[in-house]
C-alpha cells in the first residue's frame, strides 16, 4: 500500500515538474498560450535581422513566437541568422531567388497569422 502511495506521489511530482518551463511560465507555452513580445527587440542579433523583421509588428511576432530563444524579445545572432534565412525562403513563394515588396508583405502577414491564430484558438471558451 505504501509503495503505491509513493509511486503516485512520485508520478504527480514528475508531472508537476513538466508543467514548468525554464522561465517559470507554468507551462503556458505547452498550453498554446504564448504571446508575442510587445516591446522593442534587443540583443546582439537585432543589428543582423532584416529590416522587415525588426521594424514591423508582424516581423516581431514571427521572430518572438517562431524562436523560443527570442520569446522575451532578446535576439541572439544565431536566432537572427536563422530567422532571416527562414523568412527569405518563406517569402520567395515562386522560388525565383528574389523577393519583391509584395512577397515580403504577404509573407509577413501570413507568417504572423500562423502564430496569432494558434494563440487565439487555444484561448477560446471551450479550451
Amino acid at each position: 500500500m505504501r509503495r503505491s502511495v509513493y509511486l503516485v506521489l512520485i508520478a504527480a511530482g514528475g508531472l508537476a515538474a513538466c508543467a514548468y518551463d525554464e522561465h517559470g511560465d507554468h507551462g503556458r507555452e505547452w498550453a498554446g498560450q504564448r504571446h508575442a513580445h510587445g516591446g522593442a527587440l534587443s540583443g546582439p542579433g537585432v543589428a543582423i535581422l532584416d529590416d522587415w523583421l525588426k521594424d514591423t509588428r508582424e516581423g516581431k511576432v514571427i521572430v518572438t513566437m517562431g524562436w523560443r530563444d527570442a520569446g522575451r524579445g532578446v535576439v541572439s545572432e544565431d536566432v537572427a541568422h536563422r530567422a532571416n534565412i527562414w523568412f527569405r525562403r518563406y517569402a520567395d513563394g515562386n522560388r525565383d531567388m528574389t523577393i519583391t515588396d509584395a512577397e515580403i508583405r504577404a509573407a509577413l502577414v501570413a507568417g504572423a497569422r500562423r502564430w496569432t491564430r494558434r494563440a487565439r484558438a487555444s484561448e477560446g471558451p471551450g479550451n
